[in-house]
């Protein structure tokens, strides 16, 4: 029966109202995985600020990207205990769009950073995350 019903659909259904429906249904899958990326990209910087070790860093640059909805990404460098070299990674400030950006660290100032031992790519900058801890 429930077979019988969905192929009607389609007969009666006009190409338009079947294309909206196919648009809409991709918005909303895309939206779902949008807030899922936002929520494990949240969780894994709070996870390094707990568990990461402390170095110190300086701020690369700055990049604030002209979509809307995207966050703001702070290139920066630092070097781990563990490593002889310099690593560079990136933070995203998951702050909402209309938040002040006030509190950005400027670009060439030193900045605490937090990242896990065993993969230091992982870092993120301590004063940008904390405010999520509260």
């Amino acid at each position: 029966m429930l077979i019988a019903t969905f192929a009607w659909v389609l007969i009666v259904m006009p190409a338009e109202l079947m294309s909206a429906i196919a648009f809409l249904t991709g918005a909303l899958v895309a939206m779902i995985a949008s807030c899922q990326s936002v929520s494990k990209g949240s969780a894994l910087q709070r996870e390094i600020l707990k568990r990461g070790k402390i170095a110190q860093g300086r701020v690369l640059r700055i990049w604030r990207p002209p979509v809307f909805g995207s966050f703001t990404r702070v290139y920066f460098e630092f070097q781990p205990c563990e490593h002889g070299s310099l690593v560079r990674a990136c933070h995203v400030d998951r702050r909402p769009f209309g938040e002040l950006r006030a509190s950005l660290p400027a670009v060439g100032s030193e900045v605490s950073v937090r990242y896990m031992p065993e993969n230091p790519t992982k870092a993120v900058i301590a004063k940008l995350v904390s405010r999520f801890t509260d």
